[in-house]
C-alpha cells in the first residue's frame, strides 16, 4: 500500500536536500505553523547531543514553524527508522496552519518523555541544518533570530562532522536558487 501522508518537518529535516537524502524525492506542500508550541533542542540523540522537539504551551507563542511534505507510506517507514521511532520519538497526529491560513492534518515526531534532557545542546552542524532549512523556506526574521540564539556545541567526532559539512555545503549551494513557496 502506498498511501500518501502529510509530514510536518520542523527540525533537521526542514531542508529538502536533507529529507530527500534520507527518503528520496517528496513533494513540498507548503510552510506551516504548529500553534501553541515551542521548539526545544532537548531530545536525547543517539550521539548524546540535543535534537529538536516540540513542546505545547498554554500561553501565546510564535508557534513552531515547519514545512509540510507529502510522503509515501514507504518513505514514512524509512523516516521512522531515521527518527528512532519508539526509541526516542513518538508519532504526533496534529494539525498545522499554512501561510494561506489552510488547516492541514499532519503527522510529526515528538520526543518521548524518557528521552528529554533540558541540559543538552545541539551540535553545531545539526543546528546549522535547522537554520538552513528555515532560511530556505523564508521563515520570519523573528523566528530566524530565535533559532540563531540557540546555544550549540562543536561536534567531537571528525567523521560525523565531515559527513554533515558536505551535506551543509550542498544545502548552502541550494540557497542560490529560489526557495519553494
Amino acid at each position: 500500500m502506498s498511501g500518501l501522508r502529510n509530514y510536518f518537518a520542523y527540525g533537521s529535516n526542514l531542508h529538502p536536500e536533507r529529507l530527500e537524502s534520507r527518503i528520496g524525492a517528496c513533494e513540498i506542500i507548503g510552510v506551516a505553523r504548529l500553534e501553541s508550541a515551542v521548539l526545544c533542542f532537548h531530545k536525547v540523540g543517539l550521539d548524546c547531543s540535543g535534537k529538536c522537539d516540540i513542546v505545547f504551551r498554554e500561553k501565546e507563542t510564535l508557534g513552531v514553524w515547519g514545512v509540510v511534505y507529502q510522503i509515501s507510506s514507504e518513505q514514512k517507514n524509512i523516516l521512522d527508522q531515521h527518527e528512532s521511532l519508539g526509541a526516542g520519538y513518538q508519532i504526533l497526529e496534529t494539525s498545522v496552519v499554512t501561510r494561506q491560513q489552510q488547516v492541514l492534518p499532519v503527522y510529526t515526531y515528538q520526543a518521548m518523555l524518557d528521552f528529554i534532557d533540558p541540559s543538552l545542546k545541539p551540535f553545531d552542524w545539526y543546528h546549522e541544518l535547522v537554520l538552513q532549512g528555515a532560511l530556505f523556506h523564508g521563515f520570519s526574521p523573528d523566528y530566524l533570530a530565535q533559532l540563531q540564539g540557540i546555544s550549540r556545541m562543536p561536534e567531537h567526532n571528525p567523521e560525523r562532522a565531515a559527513t554533515h559539512q558536505r551535506l551543509l555545503k550542498t544545502i548552502r549551494d541550494s540557497l542560490k536558487t529560489d526557495p519553494a513557496e
